[in-house]
């Protein structure tokens, strides 16, 4: 018995020391990826047309379709993606017939070979996507094993629901010196497959439950005009109540995705397919503006999604369309946009913060809690106004006022701590 226990207390000790010298071989003191790709209003532009003229809608089930993605295009995506879920950045690039790809992820609370970097090559083999070999720090991984694991954790995160043969959409990869090509076939039930995946139980649960709360609130008079915090308050101390079994993360991200697309009146039967209500029309206010309300909970709503770059790109390239046609270029509006994506980052930053925004609004809040005065900015400048008093975006005159939305949203009381 003695030897046994010898034995096992041996091989705790060589497993716990191989873990040690393995996690020391693939951290780092130092990120592989250093470069921040942002999205500028340009990418923005560019990834919509990419998107509508490549709208699944459009095929027929069962069609082939061609896509080619230049080596710009594809870098920008997967930075948005590695920063939309992650603390990291990326860098892929086109070299030859393969793709050269490297990501750095930041390990959150480690003092020292905090960063975690990974590179490898997507290569084409038969017209199919296929790893090569690839590193995690300096350990090396050969690309079957690299395979191995990715598809592993595809089926873990996606319950295997699209990784069937059958189910594959991806019929064919080429890589060429300045772009990917990518084949694939379009079959109207990933749509309704990816929807289950990415919503699990408890998230349709919570919307479920917001979108009917928000109808039952309207029923009572809440929320079909006057102030936007009148209708906040309710229902984050619902999120509250909710919170003392559920995620309050989980709980305020649900809130603000029903909130978000109901202020920008996309259609909720896409959210909560399995209600048969919808609530009245959007007609809350902000500082007396409702365009005040609807930027900040479209914004919020990004951002507790982890969005926030992304909520900042679309809210700035809708003020430089409206320069060409529309209402114009309006601080105001970007002031609600970033009034909203601090909120939106807040509430969904970590259960302390997440419980902290609950406690706030239910015990009431005013508007300048959460979005400071924003009607004395400068708005509705057509392209010529902006040029001649701004002439583009990022010059020191534009970035002043932006300064200075900045530091009024900085003394919100909400934002101060």
């Amino acid at each position: 018995m003695r030897l046994l226990i010898k034995l096992l207390s041996l091989l705790l000790l060589v497993t716990s020391f191989m873990l040690l010298a393995a996690a020391w071989v693939a951290l780092s003191d130092n990120a592989l990826v250093t470069q921040r790709t942002s999205l500028s209003p340009g990418d923005i532009a560019r990834a919509k047309a990419i998107l509508k003229q490549n709208d699944p809608r459009n095929m027929a089930r069962g069609a082939f379709h061609v896509i080619e993605i230049g080596a710009q295009d594809l870098n920008l995506g997967a930075n948005y993606l590695v920063q939309k879920f992650a603390d990291g950045h990326a860098q892929l690039a086109i070299v030859g017939d393969h793709v050269d790809v490297a990501f750095t992820f930041r390990i959150a609370h480690l003092p020292w070979r905090n960063h975690l970097n990974l590179h490898g090559t997507i290569e084409s083999v038969h017209g199919q996507p296929q790893l090569g070999l690839w590193h995690i720090g300096r350990l090396p991984i050969p690309g079957k094993v690299a395979s191995w694991i990715a598809h592993r954790i595809l089926a873990a995160n996606h319950s295997g629901t699209l990784l069937g043969s059958a189910a594959n959409p991806v019929k064919g990869l080429k890589v060429f010196p300045d772009r990917v090509r990518l084949i694939y076939q379009w079959d109207p039930a990933l749509i309704e497959q990816a929807r289950t995946t990415l919503l699990t139980g408890s998230d349709r649960e919570a919307l479920y439950f917001y979108h009917e709360s928000l109808i039952d609130l309207q029923a009572k008079g809440v929320g079909i005009s006057g102030s936007l915090v009148d209708l906040l308050e309710p229902l984050f101390a619902m999120a509250m109540a909710r919170s003392g079994e559920r995620d309050p993360v989980e709980e305020n991200i649900a809130l603000l995705s029903v909130l978000g697309a109901w202020a920008s009146r996309q259609d909720l039967a896409r959210l909560v397919p399995e209600s048969s209500r919808r609530p009245q029309g959007f007609r809350l206010k902000i500082e007396g503006r409702r365009d005040f309300a609807q930027h900040f909970l479209a914004s919020a709503a990004l951002a507790a999604r982890g969005d926030s770059a992304l909520s900042d790109a679309v809210g700035l390239f809708k003020e430089l369309s409206d320069t060409q046609r529309g209402s114009g270029f309006s601080f105001t509006d970007i002031a609600a946009d970033r009034a909203g994506t601090r909120f939106g980052a807040l509430a969904a930053r970590s259960e302390q913060d997440a419980r902290r925004v609950q406690q706030r609004l239910a015990a009431s809040v005013a508007e300048t809690d959460l979005m400071p005065p924003a009607k004395d900015l400068p708005e509705h400048l057509n392209s010529t106004s902006f040029k001649a008093l701004y002439d583009h975006v990022g010059s020191p005159a534009y970035q002043r006022v932006m300064d200075e939305i900045e530091r009024r949203i900085d003394a919100c009381s909400l934002y101060r701590g």
